[in-house]
């Protein structure tokens, strides 16, 4: 990407050059494009690593200068075209997977760079393999050697979680989101998804305000059919009108029984499936959208959170069921569903984690819910303001950090005779103090609570 027309590095004879390598997962790629588009609209040259496959995801950029990568595919003994996570057949290409990234020297980001210590069943998977070991003290090691860590997060949304990260690692935390709303807007979307980003769009403006109810669960996750029943006849029976986004998988099967069902024709207006990409920011920020029920994915729960709506949590793996502790239980915008035990990613399973019962129950407390219904739409509102403001004051100053990527980028100019080319050692991290259960207690009924801040039990 050429440098932008924003406001440029303070002091720089010469734009900062960042080459971003992300995860090949749309997750990943999403947000870090985000962060080279910001970059370059401020001034900054952004060289952005990626793989055929993934490049049409992405959309056009400022620049048309590009060196291709092929994926070596065969080499790690992978079929041709397995270039991101959501392409593999299943979990046990995921080694030979990260055997073809380490084929192209490529760093591997890691979205929770500390351990945490969960119990097996919230647990995304068992780590057994050899090597894992030496992976885990490498990527420690890389992590040691950092300036600071960059968080797709805003101060606002987790102070207290951001203030105690950065004192237990004794470095720098920048926290610069939501990216998605800090980059300049364009288009990644194909022929095939503009139709169905029309069709969305002219469902929903047919719909009262705060109304609708959108459902999805990331690029990853693939529901069994026996899972997606009970959804269908969940939201049937919530009486609501809802987007549902279904991602292949089983979806031959799925189609199969909607034809068999006739659900879609009980339903009729009421309800829209869409089967595979859906434009999942812009139906969040249509003013009739009322709740999105979530699978707890960051990027979705930062793009909810920007768009000022409550969610019915679902998470299924990873760090999906700690972000559902911050949504429900801290911030306090979130009704779960009912979700105790990790699903493993790529391992087909026929279980039924939630049934028809639970997603109406859910759907009808974010989406009425009474007085305290209202308060938790009422701070979701108060989040999305302040993650607008959040964005606004960093663009107000035109810097995004400018004088911290000067910092940064002017390192490579330090020959090995400069005394400044030494990092000073870190302070030895600080330990990590849990958070009391009374910040974390459910408040009296009449006591107001700070949108943003952890609730506090009346004494």
């Amino acid at each position: 990407m050429s440098p932008g027309s924003g406001t440029t590095v303070t002091g720089a004879s010469s734009p900062p050059h960042f080459v971003l390598v992300p995860m090949m997962a749309a997750g990943h790629a999403g947000p870090m494009l985000d962060m080279a588009r910001a970059l370059a609209s401020r001034g900054a040259l952004v060289t952005f690593v990626t793989t055929p496959l993934n490049l049409p995801r992405l959309g056009r950029t400022s620049s048309d200068d590009a060196l291709p990568i092929r994926f070596p595919c065969a080499e790690a003994g992978l079929p041709e075209g397995c270039e991101s996570l959501d392409a593999l057949l299943g979990l046990i290409f995921l080694g030979r997977f990260n055997d073809a990234c380490a084929m192209l020297s490529a760093p591997m980001t890691i979205d929770a760079p500390c351990v945490s210590l969960i119990s097996r069943s919230r647990s995304p998977g068992n780590f057994t393999g050899p090597g894992m070991k030496e992976f885990g003290e490498e990527i420690m090691a890389e992590s040691a050697r950092a300036d600071g860590l960059v968080v797709n997060s805003f101060a606002e949304l987790e102070p207290m979680f951001v203030d105690a990260y950065e004192t237990a690692i004794g470095k720098k935390l920048w926290t610069i989101g939501p990216l998605f709303l800090m980059s300049p807007v364009v288009s990644t979307a194909t022929a095939e998804q503009d139709t169905t980003a029309i069709r969305c769009a002219s469902w929903l403006d047919s719909k009262e305000h705060r109304s609708v109810v959108f459902v999805s669960f990331g690029s990853l996750v693939r529901s069994s059919l026996p899972q997606l029943v009970e959804i269908a006849h969940g939201l049937e029976r919530s009486n609501r009108p809802f987007i549902w986004a279904v991602k292949p998988g089983n979806l031959a099967e799925f189609k199969q029984w909607l034809s068999d069902d006739g659900f879609e024709s009980r339903v009729g207006e009421r309800g829209l499936v869409v089967t595979g990409w859906a434009p999942q920011k812009a139906i969040l920020s249509h003013p009739a959208t009322g709740a999105f029920v979530t699978h707890c994915g960051w990027n979705s729960v930062l793009e909810c959170v920007a768009a000022g709506l409550p969610m019915v949590t679902w998470p299924h793996f990873a760090e999906q069921f700690m972000n559902e502790k911050l949504v429900a239980d801290v911030l306090r915008v979130g009704v779960p569903v009912g979700v105790k035990d990790a699903a493993q990613w790529g391992v087909g399973s026929e279980a039924v984690v939630a049934t028809r019962e639970d997603v109406e129950r859910a759907v009808a407390a974010v989406m009425d819910g009474g007085e305290e219904g209202a308060s938790r739409r009422a701070r979701a509102i108060e989040l999305g303001r302040r993650a607008r403001e959040a964005v606004a004051r960093s663009a107000s100053d035109g810097t995004c950090h400018a004088e911290e990527i000067h910092g940064i980028s002017s390192k490579k100019n330090r020959g090995p005779g400069d005394k400044r080319h030494k990092r000073a050692p870190s302070p030895p991290p600080a330990p990590l103090r849990r958070a009391s259960k009374r910040r974390m207690s459910e408040p009296s009924v009449n006591q107001p609570v700070d949108p943003v801040q952890p609730a506090t039990k009346k004494q």
